[in-house]
């Protein structure tokens, strides 16, 4: 769908969309909003870690940089042992981004920048300065489950969540108008489907003019909104619903589409998605093999991963 709404679940994350050579089967994410210690803190499981035996630059280092069921090949190898020692962070599929301290500075810059209509100042700059300073990601360990499957825990902390909400939300409402111009050129050749009036832009135009709370959180209650530009509410939404997790629901008001996970008064909120299919026990045999240290009791993953939430 060739809309404003991609534009903005694309910003409002600061993503790096990656075709990525190391996969899961699924993944699970629970969050609990601190109030009182104004901090997001979440925990990641990757289920079922493999490498894909696809081919091509996106997988393979050269033509014989094979991977078999049984070995990952050189790239996938040096993908995951990235993630061993360079923490990073990683986020479903279809909604795949990685987070990533040492890359986000010049990824978001130079994702910015090669948009005619993207801003790149002092807001973006300190959104940037505010997510390097304010999350904190540690690598919990990796673990068999009961069909030996590998998989992985990670948790992340958002320190100071209502300042780097602020300050998100300011860098997306920048984004948005810039491609307000866009958008009319679009209108105007015809490329923007479902039929965006010139009255719907000026709809946005004035939702524009003030703060807009694209992203919010009430406690364990997170959501994101845009407004909804497009007459035909029922397949937008439709559309937008067949790309989220489980655990996730979508609700029109106001004219505003909101994405909404968890519950005001609920303990945790939680998420999970069916990411990749084709397991292989490559990334488990790689980890018997190496990183054999790593590999720890699923009840130990399990505690230490309460204590985190609950701390």
């Amino acid at each position: 769908m060739k809309s404003l709404t991609s534009k903005f679940l694309i910003v409002f994350f600061i993503c790096l969309t990656l075709s990525s050579c190391i996969e899961f089967e699924n993944q699970e994410i629970v969050y609990e909003h601190d109030i009182e210690k104004d901090e997001l803190r979440l925990v990641l499981r990757y289920k079922g870690i493999f490498g894909n035996l696809d081919k091509g630059q996106n997988s393979q280092k050269d033509s014989k940089d094979i991977a078999t069921k049984e070995s990952l090949n050189e790239k996938q190898i040096e993908q995951l042992e990235s993630v061993i020692n360079e923490k990073r962070a990683f986020f479903f599929t279809n909604w795949i981004f990685e987070y990533s301290p040492k890359t986000l500075p010049q990824f978001l810059e130079e994702t910015i920048k090669r948009n005619d209509n993207g801003r790149f100042g002092k807001p973006e700059q300190d959104l940037i300065k505010a997510l390097i300073e304010n999350i904190e990601l540690q690598n919990i360990g990796f673990h068999k489950n009961g069909q030996g499957q590998l998989c992985g825990a990670q948790t992340l902390r958002i320190q100071n969540f209502s300042e780097v909400l602020n300050f998100s939300n300011r860098v997306i409402r920048r984004q948005t108008i810039a491609h307000i111009p866009q958008l009319r050129e679009e209108l105007a050749k015809g490329e923007v489907r479902n039929s965006i009036s010139e009255e719907n832009i000026q709809f946005l135009v004035k939702k524009m003019k003030d703060p807009y709370p694209f992203i919010q959180i009430d406690g364990n209650l997170l959501s994101f909104q845009f407004p909804n530009l497009y007459p035909d509410s029922v397949s937008i939404k439709q559309s937008i619903s067949n790309e989220l997790p489980k655990g996730t629901r979508i609700i029109q008001k106001d004219r505003n589409i909101i994405i909404a996970m968890g519950t005001k008064d609920g303990a945790s909120g939680k998420i999970s998605k069916k990411c990749f299919d084709g397991y292989w026990p490559n990334a488990k045999n790689y980890m018997e093999e190496n990183h054999k240290q790593l590999l720890l009791k699923p009840k130990l993953i399990d505690q230490r991963l309460q204590k985190f939430l609950t701390k």
